[in-house]
C-alpha cells in the first residue's frame, strides 16, 4: 500500500465532505488524514486535503470518479 497527498478544490455546499468520503469508502481505501479549509474570503471555495491508503490503480480510478462529482473543480494527487 502506498499513501497518497490528494487535495480537492470545492465548492462550498451542504453535503460536499459526505459525498466525497462516500465515494472513497465504496472504493473501500482508508482516509489517514483529513482536513477542510476555505481558500478565499467570501468562504465560496475550500480545500480539502487528505492522505489516502491505496495502490496506485485504484488512487487513479477513485480521483478520475471524484473529479467528476460537481461540486469539485480541481483535484491534484502525489506519491508522498
Amino acid at each position: 500500500m502506498n499513501l497518497y497527498k490528494v487535495t480537492l478544490r470545492v465548492r462550498n455546499e451542504a453535503g460536499v465532505l459526505a459525498r466525497i468520503t462516500t465515494r472513497i469508502r465504496k472504493f473501500q481505501i482508508n482516509i489517514r488524514s483529513l482536513d477542510v479549509a476555505p481558500i478565499d474570503d467570501k468562504e465560496k471555495f475550500s480545500d480539502i486535503h487528505m492522505v489516502l491508503e491505496t495502490e496506485k490503480d485504484d488512487i487513479d480510478t477513485i480521483m478520475k470518479k471524484t473529479e467528476a462529482l460537481i461540486p469539485v473543480v480541481e483535484v491534484t494527487y502525489k506519491l508522498q
